[in-house]
């Protein structure tokens, strides 16, 4: 196992017993808790490329100032997103108000911060309360949720021409939109996801 996957596979292990002790509701099942990633977001929306997507709506603010992480490319074709290693997510919507965008607007303007979870209940971003402006209360902040519904599929995918291939989780909507997320783990995380 290489450092990556192993790095990788410890904080998976603290993300699932932080959620399950301080976040998850009383019969909350957690399905999938994302660790947040320090990279730009790309956004196909309504035929028009934002690479990097500046959110277009206000989302919370976070301590520490503006993320300082390098451009991304205007040369990678979206299918080979994940060869650009300035790129942590990619999204795709036809309309701003589609949940897709919605998320992408917290990853976008969090500084890395923000964390997607998937329950039996909800879609949720996430926040450390310690990362938020003015943050109080317990360790976790929910900034935006869903009915856990809104989620119509959920895959382990491979993207790029890079070898090896990096995985990334794709989240499905019912509105037709989609987003990913870079994940080494995404083959065993969606696997055990859709187990529970």
């Amino acid at each position: 196992m290489n450092l990556e996957v192993t790095t990788a596979t410890k904080v998976d292990k603290i993300i699932e017993r932080e959620l399950a002790g301080h976040w998850l509701r009383r019969g909350e099942v957690l399905r999938l808790g994302c660790p947040p990633y320090h990279a730009h977001v790309g956004l196909r929306l309504g035929g028009v490329r934002h690479t990097p997507y500046v959110p277009g709506r206000e989302v919370p603010k976070v301590t520490g100032g503006p993320a300082r992480w390098p451009l991304p490319s205007d040369v990678v074709a979206d299918e080979d997103w994940t060869d650009d290693p300035a790129l942590g997510y990619w999204a795709t919507a036809d309309d701003p108000g589609q949940v897709a965008v919605r998320l992408a607007d917290h990853f976008a303007g969090s500084a890395g911060h923000a964390r997607l979870t998937w329950t039996n209940q909800r879609l949720a971003v996430v926040y450390p309360t310690n990362r938020l402006a003015g943050g109080t209360g317990g360790p976790f902040t929910t900034a935006e949720e869903f009915d856990a519904r809104v989620v119509a599929r959920l895959d382990a995918v491979l993207g790029g021409h890079s070898f090896p291939p990096s995985p990334a989780i794709r989240f499905g909507f019912g509105d037709g939109s989609a987003v990913c997320l870079r994940d080494v783990l995404a083959p065993m995380k969606v696997s055990r996801a859709l187990a529970r």
